[in-house]
């Protein structure tokens, strides 16, 4: 388990999604949607024996990254609306998490088609 790479970039995702959690508190959602994106991540870690379940909630997870974006987006505008939007470095690290979860799902894909090739050649 520990040993594939996807593994490693789905706990520096992780690891990101909880620095973030840390860092800045922006609203109670915005929380708990960054939460719920670790939380799969992290889960998808633990499920690997089923590749393409781990497959499947990689993707959930970027759509939930997606989603924390667009409500940073939301709350942006309505706590200030004729500022300027701009990204802060705590703001990046989800950024860095999901592009790290599809690396991970990239990888879990490329697995599962090498498993499947050696069971053809059975």
């Amino acid at each position: 388990m520990w040993q594939r790479k996807q593994t490693v970039f789905l706990l520096l995702a992780v690891i990101l999604g909880v620095v973030t959690l840390s860092t800045r508190f922006y609203s109670w959602a915005m929380f708990i949607i960054l939460l719920l994106a670790s939380s799969i991540d992290l889960l998808t870690i633990f499920i690997y024996k089923q590749r393409m379940r781990q497959a499947a909630l990689c993707l959930v997870s970027l759509f939930v990254y997606i989603a924390w974006y667009v409500a940073l987006i939301v709350y942006s505008k309505q706590t200030a609306p004729d500022a300027a939007f701009h990204l802060s470095w705590e703001t990046v690290l989800p950024m860095v998490a999901a592009i790290l979860t599809l690396m991970a799902r990239k990888a879990i894909i490329a697995d599962e088609k090498l498993v499947r090739a050696a069971d053809r050649i059975r």
